[in-house]
């Protein structure tokens, strides 16, 4: 299928997940080509991955996969009298989709909480990750857990939320109910925004417009945060990583500040770390420049 906000042909394939439900799934670019899977960050679907960001990784050759996290988009709604679930299922869901599609070794990319899926996939299951990409990511996600919940903040090196950012979520919520699903959030992802670029509101309403369509709930999606909160740091075990690893993060990234980035690069021997003109989202002049950074990292010989 093809979505109305992007110009990419999709083909889908169902994921389940014993005794819950079913993963939506879907590839696009070519059949043989490099595979990389995209695991979006929390609380939205695969589909907000920005277009051009993907096109212009298929346009060099890879064959790229996402898929909605379970309580979003498509995929199933978890049963809310079950026990929590933590990242430990987000990671299975990951090898799950792999596994559906047929695939062995990928290039992982993973954004925000994304990312710390992505870092789990690394360290248990090295083997079906070629190169690790992190955008805007972290290895201790509780300095923010604690800034957007109001709690004392934890004993870490790393700091919370850069200010005036959890006020402007706060008020947010506060309103909640005064205005359409859609225009909330909207109005969410631009207290995300960052940096010099524009905020790409056409293309975040396009897209919010298209999973609301699609099924999506936020309201559901909040299950993310409590999987988040029960959830261990990363930094313990990050340095015991073998994967190749690429950094990106943006400079003015009001929910995981620069230092978070500088954290995972410093933390994972070896990784890359590229620092960008942004905040916590991808403004659409920097979708091709991101994409070539990591072509140029999973694929050299082919990046242009």
């Amino acid at each position: 299928m093809t979505d109305h906000f992007d110009s990419l042909s999709w083909e889908n394939r169902t994921v389940i997940v014993p005794g819950e439900g079913v993963l939506w799934s879907e590839a696009t670019g070519p059949v043989d080509g490099l595979p990389v899977l995209l695991i979006m960050g929390a609380m939205n679907p695969g589909l907000v991955w920005p277009p051009g960001f993907v096109r212009a990784l298929v346009e060099g050759g890879c064959r790229v996969l996402r898929y909605d996290h379970r309580d979003t988009g498509r995929s199933f709604v978890s049963d809310p009298a079950r026990p929590p679930y933590t990242l430990d299922a987000f990671t299975s869901d990951g090898l799950r989709v792999l596994d559906a599609w047929g695939l062995g070794r990928v290039a992982v990319v993973g954004w925000s909480m994304g990312g710390y899926i992505a870092q789990q996939l690394a360290r248990g299951a090295p083997q079906r990750v070629s190169h690790l990409v992190l955008l805007g990511s972290t290895a201790d996600h509780r300095p923010y857990m604690a800034g957007v919940m109001g709690r004392p903040a934890p004993d870490a090196d790393l700091p919370g939320p850069a200010p005036g950012f959890v006020e402007r979520l706060w008020a947010l919520s506060a309103q909640a109910g005064k205005s359409s699903p859609e225009d909330s959030a909207v109005l969410g992802w631009e207290i995300f925004h960052g940096g010099s670029w524009p905020f790409p509101h056409d293309r975040v309403r396009t897209q919010m417009r298209q999973a609301l369509a699609n099924g999506h709930r936020p309201e559901v999606a909040l299950r993310h945060a409590q999987a988040v909160g029960l959830s261990p740091p990363r930094t313990a075990w990050l340095p015991d990583l073998r994967v190749p690893t690429l950094v990106l993060h943006g400079a003015h990234d009001p929910c995981l500040p620069l230092p978070h980035g500088e954290a995972l690069a410093h933390l994972i021997p070896g990784a890359k770390l590229e620092v960008l003109d942004m905040g916590h989202i991808l403004p659409e002049a920097l979708e091709d420049v991101a994409a070539r950074s990591v072509l140029q990292f999973i694929c050299p010989d082919k990046a242009g």
